[in-house]
């Protein structure tokens, strides 16, 4: 439960045309609060605020008559200058100061509604081009602002994503450490099951967080994927078999922890990485092929799995978001592969294929988390890096 407390530091905005400001005393729903937390939660880790979006956006066929913009501010709603903080948001956007009215405000934390009218602009395009300006650079510059959460579409999406955030079912049965001491084997798992051509190789190093999955469409993961932009081997989304390639800066973000959030939930690690576990049918894997960080065959990636056919790339169905609970979805998320190390992975005896291959330390392209001089500095030192699993 999340305490009242914790919200009077904090201030919530809806933007929605409408024509005067009412201050309310309704209090926030528990699964709002708790959502809003855990925002906060990624924005004291990262730095910068978690951004959602309705599914519709993405969609050519977006038809939309009006669309809302929410922001979750790290400040008490008394202190805020509610018409610079707009002035700002306006500016770093790109909307019009003019097509915005203040209404509701709440006490303890505030809201602020303001909806974008589709008889004054064109939603789609409004839509796409404030999504498409989401740069890091802006977002570094909305949680300047103390902004630690930005939606955008239509409203109720929203409060659908918070009701299926809070039914998320875990499986901590099937939660797996996967090292020497804890779950291990060597070669292809042999377990019985019928995998088909491709085979299941221990994830080394890497902590599981199950997802609770039946046969039950609606109550799987919540959740999805788009397709990937840069479609080196085309169209659909893209996946490894190797979890050694997948946990390449350009695919999974190295992240330092810094925070207290962070240090809490990792203890003694220094750094961390993510990675879905999803399960793919066969048939609906229209590319096998080679990787694409440049590698070649200068060294190989996974010695389980050769580098012309480690990367894969996955039917899409020309959707422009994959919902994992669509009952016909190509991709169902089973769970959270988490890394959590004591020096940057990178180091690591299974990283060293980074450097045959392209590496840079632009966030657009290789999230390395660190000065990319200052790693191979490290790497020529023989700095070591170790799992951490507490």
């Amino acid at each position: 439960m999340v305490s009242d407390r914790i919200f009077q530091r904090t201030l919530y905005i809806y933007f929605f045309f409408v024509l005067e400001n009412i201050l309310s005393d309704e209090p926030l729903p528990a699964e709002e609060k708790s959502f809003y937390q855990e925002c906060k939660s990624y924005y004291n880790i990262t730095g910068i605020p978690l951004i959602s979006a309705s599914d519709e956006i993405l969609s050519d066929n977006n038809t939309l008559t009006a669309t809302s913009l929410k922001f979750g501010i790290d400040e008490d709603y008394r202190a805020l200058n509610v018409p610079e903080f707009l002035n700002k948001i306006c500016s770093i956007l790109n909307l019009n100061i003019n097509h915005i009215e203040r209404t509701k405000l709440q006490s303890g934390s505030s809201i602020l509604e303001i909806l974008i009218d589709g008889k004054k602009v064109n939603i789609k395009l409004t839509l796409k081009k404030i999504y498409n300006s989401l740069t890091e650079k802006v977002k570094e510059e909305l949680a300047k602002l103390k902004v630690f959460f930005m939606f955008m579409g239509d409203i109720t999406s929203l409060i659908m994503k918070q009701k299926f955030r809070s039914e998320i079912k875990l499986h901590p049965q099937w939660n797996r450490i996967y090292d020497v001491g804890h779950i291990y084997w060597t070669g292809a798992l042999q377990d019985g099951r019928d995998r088909g051509k491709f085979d299941y190789f221990c994830p080394i190093g890497w902590k599981r967080y199950a997802f609770d999955v039946n046969d039950n469409f609606d109550e799987k993961f919540k959740g999805g994927l788009a397709p990937a932009r840069c479609a080196a081997l085309g169209k659909g989304i893209y996946a490894s078999q190797s979890i050694i390639y997948t946990s390449h800066p350009r695919y999974a973000e190295v992240k330092q922890i810094e925070s207290k959030d962070e240090r809490n939930f990792f203890k003694n690690g220094k750094y961390v990485q993510f990675v879905l576990q999803c399960r793919i049918l066969s048939k609906n894997i229209t590319v096998v092929g080679p990787e694409t960080l440049g590698v070649g065959g200068k060294i190989a990636i996974d010695t389980n799995v050769s580098n012309d056919v480690i990367e894969w790339v996955v039917k899409a169905q020309d959707k422009d978001l994959m919902d994992f609970s669509d009952p016909n979805a190509t991709i169902v998320c089973t769970g959270l592969m988490i890394r959590v190390t004591d020096n940057h992975p990178g180091l690591l005896p299974e990283s060293q294929w980074w450097y045959s291959g392209h590496i840079c330390e632009r966030k657009a392209c290789c999230c390395l988390g660190i000065d990319l001089s200052e790693l191979i500095k490290q790497r020529n030192d023989g700095v070591k890096c170790n799992f951490i699993y507490e």
